[in-house]
């Protein structure tokens, strides 16, 4: 995949997962909401920021460290300027937390056979926002701010359960923008896992992507998920890059739970 192709799926999926603060600086995102998952507080370097890179950088760690927040770059080979990560390393920045975006043909998903009743939701439930946090293991205090980075981007998006005879037993949340659907928050209540629910959460958003006109699919895995790449990889899915963050850590730190991008939520 080439810069141009990995710069558009990064913007998309800005575009999904929509901070309540933004701000540009040149080519460069800079996002922030309350410390609540690293890509809604991270600066996104899709273009060159405008500015001397050492200006623009110390620009940054001001806008987080106002804002009591790790200053953090989400960082991959098409970042610009092209010796940002370099320059970041030099300076301190830590890099951590590697995640790869995986594409396919929305037919991955069409051709799953679901086990599972699937229902679309146009807003968030209580129900759906519950089996979410039972199977994300988050900080309860956190999903608050969660919830309205899942409502606020302006794409069209929908929520998905797979109900079970007496409860919500998996979630999903999808975006489409142009040809290309966005899948997050895949999550199984951890009672109902190797249920095929997962699986039947993937075709329903599938199914609605493409009679949204979407072509083709992407997600974000951590690195070291294997079981949701084996996962993807059955399904058809191939690794189109990675990307990672660059953070200084010299505030406090804040609410990211361990399992934070466990299979492809908030990465």
């Amino acid at each position: 995949m080439n810069s141009e192709e990995i710069n558009e799926l990064e913007l998309l999926g800005h575009n999904a997962w929509f901070a309540q603060e933004r701000m540009r600086l040149g080519g460069w995102l800079l996002r922030a909401d309350n410390g609540i998952s690293r890509r809604a507080n991270s600066v996104l370097p899709l273009g060159t920021p405008g500015l001397n890179l050492s200006t623009a950088i110390d620009f940054a760690i001001e806008f987080y460290s106002s804002r009591d927040l790790i200053t953090r770059f989400q960082v991959s080979e098409a970042s610009l300027p092209s010796e940002l990560d370099a320059t970041l390393a030099d300076i301190g920045f830590s890099k951590v937390f590697h995640v790869e975006v995986w594409t396919s043909e929305i037919s991955s998903l069409l051709k799953v056979h679901p086990s599972c009743d699937t229902e679309y939701l146009d807003t968030l439930s209580e129900g759906w926002i519950d089996t979410y946090l039972q199977a994300s293991g988050y900080d309860p205090s956190t999903m608050n701010v969660r919830r309205g980075i899942l409502e606020r981007t302006d794409q069209p998006r929908i929520f998905v359960q797979a109900n079970g005879s007496d409860s919500i037993v998996a979630v999903g949340f999808g975006v489409v923008e142009g040809n290309w659907l966005g899948v997050f928050n895949i999550g199984t209540h951890p009672e109902k896992r190797r249920s095929g629910a997962a699986l039947s959460i993937n075709h329903a958003l599938g199914v609605w992507g493409n009679k949204q006109g979407a072509k083709k699919v992407y997600l974000q895995v951590e690195t070291n998920n294997s079981i949701a790449k084996n996962l993807y990889t059955k399904l058809g899915f191939n690794h189109a890059y990675t990307y990672w963050y660059r953070q200084l850590d010299t505030v406090k730190k804040e609410k990211i739970a361990a399992s934070d991008c466990l299979q492809h939520e908030d990465c």
